[in-house]
């Protein structure tokens, strides 16, 4: 079969044999693919030192017949984030890979999209931002003005309440309080690099992505978990 061509973004790597492994990839263009790199694990492999997450990638591969393709290139750009940032990034990577299985078209623009997020904010609101839009994008959640049930907009200086994993109007349940200043504070880190919260804010940020991805049988980060 005819070789492809795309970036890509490296989520998981699984050794195979004593000399591959299997690869697990955000593509531009083709969506989440798996494929064989074999001889990966050999020293003086050309893949060995080129498959690493966090950085953007562009990779050739011969689709299989049975799913899984055989990488044939790779070539390395350069690094999404900094050291300082290596471990939510890393973080951000695992929930992406249960967000987007293989033959979604979607997740690598989302990805790509909270990582720079991440990189370009405060380090106590960067993973939030960045696991919140890449929710959001997956379609786990509504957004920031509207009831999630009844779609009725909410006024931005009504507080809202949070239940069940769900941001509801008044009319629609009772849970924990989401102020109006939160929701601001949430949107305002979203769209501006230069947005400090207040603790309070960040930690209850922190326990509503928390409750999502519980709600979805997710994982929790290790950083959440520690918190939680």
């Amino acid at each position: 079969m005819a070789e492809i061509s795309d970036d890509g973004l490296l989520l998981r790597r699984i050794p195979f044999s004593e000399t591959s492994l299997i690869c697990h990839i955000l593509t531009a263009g083709h969506g989440r693919i798996t494929v064989m790199a074999r001889g990966a694990r050999r020293p003086k492999s050309i893949f060995r030192a080129t498959l690493a997450p966090l950085y953007r990638l562009h990779i050739t591969w011969r689709p299989g017949r049975s799913g899984m393709g055989t990488l044939t290139d790779i070539s390395r750009g350069e690094q999404l984030v900094d050291e300082s940032r290596m471990l939510p990034a890393l973080e951000l990577i695992a929930v992406s890979s249960t967000l987007f299985q293989d033959g979604d078209p979607h997740g690598y623009h989302e990805l790509h999209e909270a990582l720079s997020l991440l990189a370009d904010r405060h380090a106590d609101e960067g993973q939030c931002a960045a696991l919140w839009l890449m929710l959001e994008r997956a379609g786990w959640l509504g957004d920031l003005s509207h009831c999630w049930l009844c779609g009725d907009m909410i006024a931005a200086d009504v507080p809202m309440q949070w239940q069940h994993a769900h941001l509801v109007c008044e009319h629609c349940g009772e849970g924990m309080e989401i102020s109006a200043g939160l929701r601001k504070g949430m949107a305002g880190v979203i769209r501006q690099s230069n947005i400090h919260m207040a603790a309070r804010d960040r930690e209850s940020w922190r326990m509503m992505i928390g409750l999502v991805l519980r709600e979805h049988g997710v994982k929790l980060p290790d950083s959440f978990r520690q918190h939680g």
